[in-house]
């Protein structure tokens, strides 16, 4: 019985728990990228701009909630992941009331979006982790643990969501039918099925619950003492401008994969309407291959230097996109589906790479102590992302002018690609090819 205790209260059930409710909640907030592909489909009828803004105040929920996880992380200590798995709890069991309802109102759609994205304050108590680790623990690779989740929950969402949603069961019923057809990784589903969203939130509301108990029981019996960051965030943007640097080439990276990866999913429905939800976990799954690549890369020939590259990269295949999706407006739509797919799988390779060089440099510009607090405030900015790119096609939308939305990020990319040369590159800077 002693020996069940001290393991409760141990340190590796503690981080254990920690990713674990990072990864649930990370996940929960991924899904709706796909839940907007189902509800275009159903007998919903929603308009394009308003299935754009649920992803948008998703993204919006996930970058708040990020933000003011620093806060509660130092608040809550060893509670956190009790107090987020048992709120998550709650708006998973909310959620599957509403999608079993008999009738679904666009008011309740956007309250669900907006509490998606609790289970995100976990970042700043998971990035803690990687503070409070042995010293020979290479920091990238630790940093890259808590990182690669979210591409892996991205990739999670985008592959069991549409599965759960098709999964027929007896005891769960919906009013949602599919109006066109639709699929998963594994099969193709018909119109007319169901979609059973509440299968999802029943399923993720059971893992809730059982990492809520667990939590609560590692914390009561849990003997060390949280140790608290002596660097403040305000201090760090106040008193070291690389901290902006490095930030906006982390958004650019990571804030263009997150948004792009939220935002695909119905964009390619509105444009090509086609069942994409067979493909579109393509675009997380390459990220999680490009990632760690880029930090190898950036480990032997230089983090700015592999970024530099990887900007480069973006702008072509932010081109090609572009071009494609132009034509596909204004000319044969289903000859352009496969280049522009491809050039997108490009745009979100090329991204996920220049990332994981962009953490690389981090951890050559600032000292251990520093890089996990500036790494949380750059994924914040990287997730707005999923907020502004989903409002820029909506707008682009509207106009039917949807490649213009690529000259931005071009524009965008040019900008960093010279920040980062002058900065980073130059034979006499401060940090010259970190």
């Amino acid at each position: 019985m002693s020996d069940f205790r001290d393991y409760l209260g141990s340190r590796a059930l503690s981080r254990g728990l920690t990713l674990s409710v990072l990864l649930l909640g990370v996940t929960f907030w991924a899904s709706w990228s796909v839940i907007v592909v189902l509800l275009a489909k159903s007998n919903l009828h929603l308009s394009p701009v308003q299935l754009l803004s649920l992803v948008a105040i998703a993204g919006a929920s996930g970058a708040v909630s990020k933000l003011l996880g620093t806060l509660l992380a130092n608040i809550l200590g060893r509670w956190m992941p009790t107090v987020i798995a048992t709120l998550m709890l709650l708006i998973s069991i909310i959620s599957f009331v509403q999608f079993s309802a008999v009738q679904l109102s666009y008011p309740i759609l956007v309250a669900l979006a907006a509490g998606s994205g609790i289970g995100c304050m976990m970042f700043a108590s998971a990035f803690d982790l990687t503070r409070q680790s042995k010293i020979m623990t290479p920091l990238p690779l630790s940093m890259s643990l808590v990182i690669g989740m979210t591409i892996f929950s991205l990739f999670l969402a985008q592959l069991v969501v549409p599965l759960l949603a098709t999964w027929q069961l007896a005891a769960v019923d919906s009013t949602l039918i599919l109006e066109r057809s639709s699929g998963h990784f594994f099969s193709r589903i018909e119109a007319g099925q169901a979609i059973l969203l509440n299968n999802f939130s029943f399923v993720w509301a059971i893992l809730f619950g059982l990492t809520a108990i667990l939590s609560a029981a590692a914390a009561l019996w849990s003997n060390h003492k949280q140790s608290l960051p002596k660097v403040t965030l305000r201090k760090l943007l106040t008193h070291n401008g690389h901290v902006w640097y490095c930030s906006i080439l982390y958004n650019m990276t990571f804030g263009s994969f997150i948004g792009f990866t939220m935002a695909l999913p119905l964009m390619l429905e509105f444009v090509f309407g086609y069942s994409t939800l067979i493909l579109v976990w393509m675009g997380p799954f390459i990220a999680l291959l490009a990632r760690p690549f880029g930090r190898w890369l950036a480990t032997i020939f230089g983090g700015a230097l592999i970024t530099q590259v990887s900007l480069l990269l973006m702008m072509i295949f932010g081109a090609l996109a572009g071009r494609y999706m132009y034509f596909a407006q204004h000319g044969a739509t289903e000859l352009y589906f496969e280049p522009f797919f491809i050039s997108m799988l490009g745009l979100i390779f090329t991204s996920a790479l220049g990332n994981g060089s962009v953490v690389v440099s981090m951890t050559k510009v600032f000292p251990r102590t520093y890089t996990h607090r500036v790494l949380i405030w750059a994924g914040t900015i990287a997730m707005l992302g999923a907020v502004y790119l989903p409002l820029r096609f909506a707008w682009a939308l509207q106009s039917q002018n949807m490649d213009t939305v690529y000259i931005d990020f071009i524009v965008f990319y040019v900008i960093g690609f010279l920040l980062n040369g002058f900065v980073y590159l130059r034979r006499h800077g401060q940090f010259y090819n970190p």
